[in-house]
């Protein structure tokens, strides 16, 4: 019964899989009711994991590093690029502060730990942040596109007309290094490296299938 939110959340993907490919911008509802289910069940399994007090430090450290990235993105256009979040997607707070990118962040960081613990079992700590970063950056990278060019949560080119491979670089290593350090403070869960079964890899599995399929089908129609 323990797993029983992650099945759930499986099958609420799958289910949603034609809202991915649906016109852009449209059904922002689902957007948000995805997200905040997918919020809530990673929340709940570092609950589970660590306790109630450890997640709560987990998760404000995550969203609080996660918003003040964003913020300084939006004002000074550093670390990620030009952006400009636009849409009821974005959730916004006062009409300006979008709440779902650090959500999800936070959400895409839970779900790489756990699948990454179990994955890797025999890793110390540090390797173990080192390949939590790595699978987030990857699934980060798969839905970017989605989320900016298909979904519309926001506007977001940060290389203009240029082709600077530094300036393609920087947003992937800041956020690189952000989310190795904040993998560090995730607790050690020996108990799930006993499991074979991972229901965390599942969602992170469905979700890039469904976020590549999404793309290689806008890249093909462009």
């Amino acid at each position: 019964m323990k797993n029983l939110p992650f099945w759930l959340l499986c099958a609420w993907t799958i289910s949603g899989a034609f809202f991915f490919f649906a016109e852009a911008g449209s059904l922002a509802w689902w957007d948000v009711g995805w997200v905040v289910f997918l919020v809530s069940t990673s929340y709940g399994m570092l609950v589970s994991v660590g306790g109630l007090a450890r997640a709560r430090t987990c998760a404000g450290i995550v969203l609080g590093v996660f918003s003040v990235i964003i913020a300084l993105t939006a004002v000074t256009g550093w670390p990620l690029g030009a952006v400009r979040f636009t849409g009821p997607a974005a959730l916004r707070l006062g009409n300006l502060f979008p709440l779902l990118p650090p959500l999800v962040a936070f959400a895409f960081l839970t779900l790489s730990q756990r699948a990454s613990a179990i994955a890797f079992s025999s890793v110390n700590a540090t390797l173990l942040a080192a390949i939590t970063s790595a699978v987030f950056l990857a699934t980060t990278a798969n839905a970017l596109l989605f989320l900016s060019k298909i979904r519309l949560w926001w506007l977001w080119n940060p290389w203009g007309e240029q082709a600077n491979l530094l300036i393609l670089v920087v947003p992937w290593l800041a956020l690189g290094f952000v989310s190795f350090l904040l993998a560090r403070f995730y607790p050690e869960d020996n108990g799930l490296k006993l499991s074979q079964w991972s229901p965390a890899a599942i969602v992170l599995i469905i979700l890039n299938i469904l976020f590549l399929a999404v793309n290689v089908r806008v890249i093909g129609i462009h």
